[in-house]
């Protein structure tokens, strides 16, 4: 199963098709920020994230085989059409392999078909991504 770049905007969406315990997603995100000292903790992330989710924002997860392996926060800035993403965060057995790179691509043209022409990256990282593929502005 390929990587797929999933919007939620709640921590109980079932993404996770086996048998999944009450909390899951919630918990394995909150492990994915935490193995991750480039991103504030999980807690962190996941208490402003879910402040997001109440003004209609999202949190994009990349799922493979059934398992969150990736994630980054979509925000709008409430002043232009622009998204903003930040929080990206890799499974720590994921990174160095350009995943970061495929799934920012994927939330990219996820969000170009909902009309969104205009992005922001908020770290280092993801700009660094963005300018090498050349995803910065959409062309149109």
């Amino acid at each position: 199963m390929p990587l797929e770049a999933i919007a939620i905007n709640s921590l109980n969406t079932p993404l996770i098709k086996k048998p999944a315990r009450e909390n899951e997603l919630s918990e394995r995100l909150h492990a994915l920020y935490d193995s991750d000292d480039a991103q504030p903790t999980g807690e962190e992330v996941l208490s402003l994230v879910e402040q997001g989710f109440k003004r209609g924002q999202y949190l994009y997860v990349g799922m493979f085989n059934d398992k969150p392996i990736a994630a980054v926060a979509c925000f709008d800035d409430g002043q232009t059409d622009a998204k903003r993403l930040q929080y990206l965060t890799v499974h720590p057995q994921n990174r160095d392999r350009a995943i970061d790179a495929k799934f920012i691509k994927l939330v990219y043209d996820a969000e170009v078909k909902k009309g969104v022409r205009e992005f922001v990256p908020a770290d280092a990282d993801i700009h660094r991504i963005m300018s090498e593929c050349e995803l910065l502005r959409v062309k149109g």
